[in-house]
């Protein structure tokens, strides 16, 4: 395996977030072996237990819970646990492995134990006599009759299931003090027994137990630093590209407008997602009048850093041409001067710029080589797929006037809703490569035809998702939905 890998996806956070992240991740995994491990051991235990005592035991009911719940536990491990909650899960682990360990152990003693001394006056008679002090509490030495649960059993229980996990100093020097606190302070006021060399002797075991935790958590974060100090300054430049493109991220998608808005009598709803860390997707929409809305959505070839700087160039001009006029072709004709004035390397955009007047109930479009909106007859319930289109922008030095024919003027009533949309939709991939296309997309349109813009959105992006089955984007996806209440 190459660790390199390994490492890159910790060297762009913070060194104690980084180890953080990679221990909450090991112990992911090693708590449901743990889980396993011991529920298989309870289940041997169990057994004995019915062989030796039979089901007329305290031990016995305890067991046909615990067992049940950690089988629970397992079976539906990855619904219960993950990554941001597995240190708390375990903490809450470690505790009721503490109170499980002693309600057994003062079950034994207080329930238990008297059942054992009802014998037989023979074997009355064959009792050995111990002193009062070792016969209480829980004491390291053991009665015939089977009673007397150690504190170090306990606390050496404890200790072994605490060596499996990855857990800061902290934490271990605050489950050992739990671990060997609680089941003293039980012994002195539950069993009243004040046996010094019992607390010695677990002392020592919890000592040592303490000491391999211990060292072997600073020996692990002392290793994972020293690689975590090499890659990172090995990959440092890479790590300084990856924050400035999450920052330039950060700043295209503030760009981007309201994902809901309303103006007017119309109800606008639009999403735009990168495929990489900046997109070269656009969408806006802009109130010129009381009664006129401009809407605008473009696709920049390609995705990427490249596109995303023709992108911001692009949004800026639409900002100022539209002060000059709103006519779709003079508005393209101004956009391709630009994109071919400001850069060398053949860059074209498709895009769609619609003007929407509600006081004339009309719409007047025009399609520079992007895709075919669709228009929904809020009246008919009729699909319309609006598929004349000029030429795509950047792709010759002048606009001639005549593209003026390929405008499209359509009526846009009561309840009817345009649909704008960029090819990430269409080309959106199954993980057997299937494409999405537009029969899809037409029998999605048609299955929520009735449906407002914003619900039509979330509809869409949960149609794609769920098609995709979570592969990656391979293209840039945006959306724009408008309607008219």
């Amino acid at each position: 395996m190459d660790i390199s890998l390994f490492f890159d996806k910790y060297v762009t956070l913070q060194k104690e977030e980084a180890y953080s992240l990679h221990s909450d991740e090991k112990n992911y995994k090693i708590f449901r072996r743990v889980l396993i491990t011991i529920s298989i051991i309870l289940c041997i235990i169990f057994l004995i237990s019915i062989l030796e005592k039979g089901a007329n035991n305290t031990s016995f009911f305890v067991f046909l819970f615990v067992i049940p719940v950690i089988f629970l536990f397992i079976f539906l491990y990855r619904r219960i646990f993950n990554i941001s909650n597995i240190r708390k899960s375990i903490t809450y682990f470690f505790i009721s492995i503490l109170i499980f360990l002693c309600l057994i152990s003062i079950a034994s003693n207080l329930i238990d134990k008297p059942k054992h001394k009802e014998t037989t006056p023979a074997a009355e008679n064959k009792t050995m006599v111990i002193p009062e002090e070792t016969q209480e509490g829980l004491n390291i030495k053991v009665s015939e009759d089977g009673g007397g649960n150690s504190p170090e059993g306990i606390i050496f229980i404890f200790g072994i299931i605490l060596l499996f996990f990855r857990l800061s100093r902290n934490e271990i020097i605050q489950f050992y003090l739990m671990g060997f606190g609680i089941p003293v302070i039980i012994n002195l006021t539950v069993f009243k027994g004040y046996e010094i060399g019992g607390y010695i002797f677990s002392l020592i075991i919890s000592a040592i137990l303490f000491f391999i935790s211990y060292t072997t958590a600073v020996k692990r974060r002392k290793n994972f630093f020293r690689q975590f100090d090499f890659y990172h300054k090995k990959h440092f430049e890479n790590i300084r590209m990856k924050k400035e493109l999450d920052y330039a991220r950060d700043i295209q998608l503030s760009m981007l407008p309201e994902r809901e808005c309303i103006i007017g009598d119309l109800q606008i709803a639009g999403v735009s997602l990168p495929a990489s860390e900046v997109g070269g997707d656009y969408f806006d929409y802009f109130k010129i009048s009381d009664t006129q809305t401009a809407i605008f959505i473009c696709d920049v070839s390609g995705h990427g850093v490249a596109s995303a700087l023709l992108l911001s160039g692009l949004r800026s001009c639409m900002h100022l041409i539209l002060e000059e006029t709103t006519d779709p072709v003079s508005v393209f004709q101004k956009l391709n001067r630009m994109i071919r004035k400001t850069q060398n390397r053949k860059m074209f955009v498709t895009a769609v710029f619609a003007l929407i007047d509600t006081e004339k109930n009309l719409c007047r479009l025009f399609n520079a080589g992007h895709l075919p909106p669709y228009k929904i007859s809020g009246d008919s319930y009729e699909l319309l797929k609006l598929s004349k289109h000029g030429i795509t922008l950047g792709a010759v030095d002048k606009i001639e006037s005549f593209e003026q024919n390929k405008e499209i003027t359509f009526e846009f009533k009561k309840n009817d809703i345009l649909i704008l949309y960029t090819d990430g939709i269409v080309e959106g991939r199954s993980r057997n490569n299937t494409e999405y296309g537009f029969d899809r997309l037409e029998s999605f349109i048609y299955s929520n035809i009735e449906k407002k813009p914003k619900e039509i959105l979330d509809n869409l992006l949960n149609e794609v998702n769920k098609f995709s089955e979570g592969a990656s984007l391979i293209d840039d996806i945006s959306v724009l939905i408008i309607g008219r209440n």
